[in-house]
C-alpha cells in the first residue's frame, strides 16, 4: 500500500492541480508586467488588463490549493486500509505458553499496511488488538473518499479484570503508527472533514483460540473460528464490555 495511491482521488488531484498551477503561475506573471506597464511611462498599456490577470491569477491558485488538498487527502488514506460496512480483514491467534505469557500470530492479508504476518510474544493475561480509524464527513464520496483503518498493534495487561478502557502495559506493534493520521488524530482542528479514532478490541484471555478479524465502524470485532477453540464455542464471548475509544 503506497502513500500517494492509484486512486481517483489521487487523479482528481493531480488533475486539478497540475493545470491550475500552470495558469496561476503564467497569470501572476502577467499580472506583474501589466502593473509595470500601468505605472511607467511610454509603455502601452489597455485599461483593467491588470485588473483581469489579478483575478484569472487568483482563481487559479484557489483552483491549485483544492487540488493540492485531494491529494493531501489522498496522502492521508493511502496509508490505511479502505473499508465500508463490516468486512473481514484476517485471523489472529493466541496461545498461552506458559502462565503470564502469551504468543499471538496475526494474518491480516496482502493488503493491510504493514507486516501482513506478524507473530509476537507479550507478558499478560489478556490481550487487545488497537488500531487507528478514519471516517470523512461531507464530502462527496465519487470523488475517491474512503474510511480507513490499520491494526497499530496488539495491546497486553496482566490484569484479569477492570475497566475496559484500562491501560495496557505491554504493547507490540503491527503496522506502526502513520504518521499523517497521527497528525490528523493530535490535531482535529487541522482537518474539520475527518474522524480519527483509536479503537480497540475488548479484553480477550490468553488461553489459546483462533479468532477472524472483522473491521466495522464501531471498531473491530472477534469472532471464533468454529470447532477450534478446547470449549467448543463458535463466538468469541469476551469477559468485559468492549473497550473501544
Amino acid at each position: 500500500m503506497t502513500v500517494l495511491p492509484a486512486s481517483r482521488l489521487t487523479l482528481f488531484g493531480f488533475l486539478l492541480a497540475l493545470p491550475a498551477l500552470y495558469y496561476a503561475l503564467r497569470f501572476s506573471s502577467g499580472f506583474l508586467r501589466m502593473l509595470s506597464r500601468k505605472f511607467r511611462k511610454g509603455r502601452a498599456y489597455l485599461q483593467g488588463s491588470a485588473t483581469d490577470y489579478a483575478l484569472f491569477a487568483v482563481g487559479s491558485w484557489v483552483a491549485a490549493g483544492c487540488g493540492i488538498l485531494l491529494l493531501a487527502a489522498s496522502t492521508l488514506q493511502g496509508g490505511l486500509q479502505p473499508y465500508e460496512g463490516t468486512r473481514e480483514i484476517g485471523s489472529i491467534r493466541a496461545e498461552a505458553k506458559e502462565p503470564g505469557r502469551m504468543r499471538l500470530t496475526l494474518d491480516l492479508g496482502e493488503t493491510h499496511p504493514g507486516h501482513g504476518k506478524s507473530e509476537v510474544d507479550l507478558v499478560g493475561a489478556r490481550w487487545a488488538l488497537e488500531g487507528e480509524f478514519l471516517d470523512w464527513r461531507a464530502v462527496p464520496r465519487w470523488l475517491g473518499f474512503e474510511s480507513g483503518h490499520r491494526v497499530e498493534s496488539v495491546l497486553a495487561t496482566s490484569q484479569s479484570s477492570g475497566l475496559p478502557e484500562r491501560d495496557a502495559e505491554s504493547r507490540a506493534p503491527v503496522a506502526g503508527a502513520y504518521a499523517p493520521w497521527y497528525l490528523a488524530f493530535r490535531h482535529p482542528g487541522w482537518v474539520p472533514l475527518t474522524r480519527t479514532a483509536m479503537r480497540r478490541t475488548p479484553w480477550m484471555s490468553a488461553d489459546g483460540g483462533l479468532f477472524k478479524i472483522f473491521v466495522t465502524d464501531q471498531g473491530y470485532v472477534l469472532v471464533e473460528k468454529e470447532g477450534d477453540r478446547r470449549t467448543g464455542n463458535n463466538a468469541a464471548t469476551p469477559p468485559e464490555a468492549s473497550g473501544n475509544r
